[in-house]
């Protein structure tokens, strides 16, 4: 049974080749998109960005510290346990939680974070009416793919709980 019906307004897009995370694509990746409704397009990418991860639901914040825990383990970097930016104006090499904003143009932020397993990053681009959200994880071990395939479950459900949330309180 497919939970659509809870994230009507977010659309699930084929692999974007407009973004910038098209050049990006290694070896073994993940890769998604999602779109929804901009209602305020006067908000930058970085705005954006703030708009969506700077209000995290506190049940993604304790799974995070739960999976920090479990990735260190094997080896993985753990940094901060969320994706919430410094500030709703981002800069090339601003933090925004684990992850550091390494392109910005006039349409579209994307940020990231590499350990020795992956390479993860995430786009935030906009586009007249709508803001795109796509991610981009690079494997570079088998340990990085197990993991992400392991977690996709949950990273369904909270990429579009996170989207649905910004829209439903108006901050897009």
């Amino acid at each position: 049974m497919t939970m659509a019906w809870l994230f009507s307004n977010i659309q699930t897009l084929d692999e974007p080749k407009q973004d910038k995370l098209a050049d990006k694509v290694e070896g073994h990746y993940f890769r998604d998109a999602l779109s929804m409704p901009l209602n305020n397009p006067s908000l930058s990418p970085s705005q954006l960005q703030h708009a969506i991860f700077a209000h995290m639901p506190s049940w993604v914040s304790k799974l995070m510290r739960i999976r920090n825990r479990i990735v260190k383990l094997f080896g993985f970097e753990v940094g901060a346990d969320n994706l919430t930016p410094s500030s709703d104006e981002l800069a090339i090499g601003d933090k925004a939680g684990f992850l550091t904003v390494i392109e910005k143009t006039q349409d579209e932020i994307i940020s990231y974070a590499e350990d020795k397993h992956m390479i993860f990053y995430i786009s935030v681009l906009k586009q007249a009416d709508q803001v795109i959200v796509s991610t981009l994880v690079n494997q570079k071990t088998l340990i990085g793919r197990l993991y992400v395939n392991s977690i996709l479950p949950f990273h369904y459900i909270i990429a579009r709980t996170v989207m649905n949330n910004a829209l439903k309180a108006k901050r897009l």
